[in-house]
This record gives structure tokens, C-alpha cells and sequence, in this order.
């Protein structure tokens, strides 16, 4: 199952991920992959918003994982650095999956390894240097459940 949505600017990536906050569920992991630029923190803070997190949601480039406390607790990671799942495992990065919503962006240095269901989100240019294609696909049933429920429920008149 896959869905498509078209942003214009900056506020509408971060509005369709404040969006997707009421819809998410314990234990929900997101995998991003899209290029520099792209949005994918942008989405990653608008997530953290409608999960009700405070403060500002970062960049976990240096750090490879943020978490926040909101309506379930926050972990934002970035894969690029890492050199598989072993890394993944090797840094404990496993054991934040079981609670929470998760978000790893440049999912694709993992994917191939990934032994959870997850909603896939890719993000690349649209038309113009602002547009931005988001493509969700949902990989496993309850995955599939949630991202339909957000689907059907969501009004997408960016």
C-alpha cells in the first residue's frame, strides 16, 4: 500500500507530519530516505509535534540518535554514518524500537537488514526547488492499518 502527497514549502512538509501524529501507535517506526535537503527532518519535526514533543527537534546527525517525551516517547535517528544493521544493533538502537514512535532517516543504509514492519517515507523534488514529493509505503499489517486510517482521515489541499 502506497500513498502520495505533494508539499509546496517547508510548512506543508511539517503540517503533514504534525498530521500523522494522532494517527501514530506504540511501537510505530518510520524509515525515511530522501536526498540533503530534502525534508526529512522537517517532516521529523512536524511528527514530534503532533506527538505533543516540546522544544526543538534536531538534526541527530552527529549525535545518530535524539529522543524527545511527548504523547509517547520521540527517537529520531540517522543511519548515515552506520554501516548496517550490525551498527544498529551494536549501538543498543534496537531496544528503542519496542516503545515509542521511531523515525530513522537514510533508512536505506538498514533497510535490506530490517527485521521490523515500518511506513517507508521518501522524500524527493518535485517540480519546483520548494515542491516536494512524499511517498509513503507501509511494510507490515498494523503498519498498513495506521497509515490508512491517516490516509482516509487527513485532508491533503496543501
Amino acid at each position: 500500500m502506497t500513498y502520495t502527497v505533494i508539499s509546496h514549502c517547508y510548512e506543508d512538509t511539517f503540517a503533514i507530519g504534525r498530521n500523522f501524529g494522532p494517527y501514530c501507535e506504540d511501537g510505530l517506526i518510520f524509515m525515511l530516505d530522501g536526498d540533503l535537503a530534502a525534508g526529512k527532518t522537517v517532516f521529523a519535526k512536524g511528527l514530534g509535534d503532533g506527538l505533543g514533543v516540546k522544544g526543538t527537534i534536531k538534526s541527530p546527525s552527529y549525535t545518530l540518535m535524539c529522543s524527545y517525551e511527548g504523547t509517547f516517547p520521540f527517537y529520531h535517528f540517522d543511519a548515515y554514518h552506520l554501516n548496517g544493521m550490525d551498527d544498529f544493533y551494536d549501538l543498543g538502537f534496537d531496544e528503542f524500537l519496542e516503545e515509542g514512535v521511531a523515525l530513522i532517516e537514510w533508512s536505506s543504509v538498514i533497510a535490506d537488514e530490517f527485521p521490523y514492519n515500518f511506513i517507508h517515507l521518501s522524500i524527493i523534488q518535485g517540480e519546483t526547488e520548494d515542491d516536494r514529493i512524499l511517498t509513503f509505503t507501509a511494510h507490515g499489517d498494523g503498519c498498513k492499518e495506521i497509515l490508512e486510517d491517516w490516509w482516509h482521515h487527513e485532508n491533503f489541499g496543501l
